[in-house]
């Protein structure tokens, strides 16, 4: 089975939300102590970049050094278990979807 590939971000983002229905995705940039919108500022320092699930499963990566990213693992069940969030972690709610998309 081929993985499905995204040209951005946000695309990625409205594929989960909107056809698999998840309803709380979080971003795991590798960049530590800082807060969401330094997140975004910093989006080409990322470092191996990834969309969580609450539980800390991963959905989504960043594929390689381009803007391209792949779904993964177990996208499809938006059902996530709760728990502590996902360490270093920032949540992609509205706020953090609307700050990205004005700095693009």
């Amino acid at each position: 089975m081929a993985n499905t590939t995204f040209r951005t971000f946000y695309d990625v983002i409205r594929e989960l939300e909107g056809v698999y229905g998840h309803q709380e995705l979080w971003l795991y940039s590798g960049i530590t102590d800082v807060t969401p919108d330094e997140v975004i500022i910093a989006r080409h320092n990322w470092k191996s970049p990834k969309i969580l699930k609450r539980n800390g499963s991963i959905v989504a990566e960043r594929i390689g050094g381009s803007e391209s990213w792949q779904l993964v693992g177990d996208y499809k069940k938006p059902q996530s278990h709760p728990g502590a969030t996902p360490w270093q972690s920032c949540q992609i709610d509205h706020t953090f979807k609307g700050l990205y998309i004005l700095s693009v």
